[in-house]
């Protein structure tokens, strides 16, 4: 009795967050409404409090499935090339940036929401949200720290950057390499940031619309893109 009860409760939840979601794709995140899903699963506004705490709660709830579907999605990548050859690191990061992008620009309102203006009133909770968000991040980083300890990344690159490496932001990085036990130096830490910043403002650019009067189609910019980042991060097959 109570496997069945349970069951139908996690079934309703789950046609919730469904009907969320649905609205999100629609609507943007303005169409998400305690209203909108009631009305989708034919039940009084407030019988939604027995499964969620409020719009708040929803929003949390499709954000934390966004954050944990893109990075899913880059670990996917990262996976498949290492499989294909677990000594090619450049492949396996290109492949990584390579799915950052894809999923982001398959699924523009969950994008939208994880990475686009903050909801009025909303603040995301950051015991739920962080480190799902920071995973394709990490999962790159890794992948760098890793080529860097086998002696696959270039070192004049590494010295290159090193000599426009401000000692401000160099004491943040080696931070970071200490906080995530990153076996980088700074500069090599500040070209995977640059690699990411470069990713994450094409893919932005390219969600929110912004890069249409400029690239078109953007496949093959962004490919070349990813070419010329392998390059600058050093990385050698």
């Amino acid at each position: 009795m109570v496997a069945t009860r349970e069951r139908r409760r996690q079934e309703t939840t789950d046609a919730i967050l469904r009907s969320a979601r649905t609205h999100l794709e629609r609507a943007g995140v303005e169409g998400v409404t305690l209203r909108a899903v009631a009305r989708d699963l034919d039940i009084a506004v407030s019988a939604l409090y027995r499964y969620v705490d409020g719009r708040d709660d929803l929003l949390t709830e499709l954000l934390v499935e966004a954050f944990t579907e893109h990075a899913d999605a880059v670990d996917a990548a990262v996976d498949a090339s290492l499989a294909t050859d677990p000594d090619d690191l450049a492949a396996a990061v290109t492949a990584g940036l390579r799915a950052y992008r894809g999923w982001s620009v398959a699924h523009p309102a969950q994008f939208g929401l994880a990475f686009g203006a903050p909801v009025p009133g909303y603040h995301a909770p950051a015991d739920r949200t962080v480190a799902v968000a920071v995973r394709p991040g990490s999962r790159i980083m890794g992948l760098f720290a890793t080529a860097y300890e086998r002696g696959l990344v270039d070192e004049d690159v590494v010295t290159a950057r090193a000599s426009t490496l401000d000692d401000g932001t160099a004491a943040g990085f080696d931070a970071l390499a200490a906080r995530q036990s990153y076996p980088l130096p700074a500069p090599a830490i500040a070209l995977a940031v640059d690699a990411f910043v470069r990713v994450h403002g094409f893919t932005v650019m390219e969600v929110f619309g912004q890069l249409r009067p400029l690239v078109m189609p953007a496949d093959a910019y962004y490919e070349a893109l990813l070419r010329e980042i392998v390059a600058t991060l050093g990385l050698r097959a």
